[in-house]
């Protein structure tokens, strides 16, 4: 049996304000027992290095790229049926019993659950005629005719992109039939990193001066001043006076 809690947390736009608050109820998988509530736990997700090689190949080719992520996505997650996991009542919604509740759906938190979307995201998008890359398992792709359509998914954050925008669009509809989405529309931020695109000159950059920020303030160095290089380039060394002989 597994505890929970409340998570609470901001989530943030590009450019560093705040988009929404966001509040999830997660379960204490710390405490789940190997072979007993959980076996396998390995979750596969697109490497940033499968991410930069499509967005270069969609600006080369100035195809459309958008983004979009699911809401909820463990919790479209089914536990198999040898999984019993109980829990305890979630904090706040207590009923005065000892009753618990048998989970059935991949819980966030729970150690099992990210390999668990993604078995049911495969299987949805295999559904929808997609196909798993060997050389990158979070990479999909899709063919009719002459038009392709390549999706990278890194757990729920999604790139689209694909030489048919009618194809791309009617591909969101069809996964939204699915499972809820939020379309975010054309890329400008993905996995924490900003993209500025131009299509006219034909470029597209990846900057993570929010992450630098973020990293600056934690540490306290915000208010630091920058300096070309880290360190002096020069360092003095103190000086050692050389012992004095006396004399008899």
């Amino acid at each position: 049996m597994v505890g929970s809690k409340w998570v609470y947390r901001i989530k943030r736009k590009a450019d560093s304000s705040i988009e929404k608050y966001k509040a999830r109820l997660v379960a204490r998988g710390f405490t789940q027992i190997y072979g007993v509530d959980y076996f396998d736990t390995y979750s596969l997700v697109a490497q940033l290095t499968t991410i930069r090689y499509i967005l270069a190949m969609a600006t080369r080719h100035d195809w459309n790229i958008n983004t979009f992520d699911f809401n909820g996505a463990y919790l479209n997650g089914e536990l198999e049926e040898g999984e019993e996991i109980y829990m305890k009542q979630p904090p706040g919604c207590e009923d005065g019993t000892t009753t618990v509740k048998r989970l059935h759906k991949s819980l966030y938190g729970l150690k099992q659950a990210g390999r668990r979307w993604y078995e049911t995201l495969c299987k949805a998008l295999e559904d929808l005629g997609f196909r798993i890359t060997h050389a990158d398992p979070g990479l999909f792709l899709y063919n009719s005719g002459d038009d392709m359509l390549i999706l990278a998914v890194h757990v729920d954050d999604c790139i689209l992109t694909g030489n048919s925008p009618q194809l791309m669009n009617n591909f969101k509809h069809q996964i939204h039939e699915h499972y809820t989405i939020m379309d975010l529309g054309p890329i400008h931020w993905i996995l924490g990193i900003k993209v500025m695109r131009n299509r006219s000159a034909c470029t597209l950059s990846l900057s993570q001066s929010s992450y630098i920020d973020t990293v600056l303030s934690r540490f306290k160095m915000a208010s630091a001043n920058p300096v070309g290089c880290p360190m002096a380039p020069a360092p003095s060394s103190p000086k050692i006076k050389a012992p004095q002989k006396h004399k008899n």
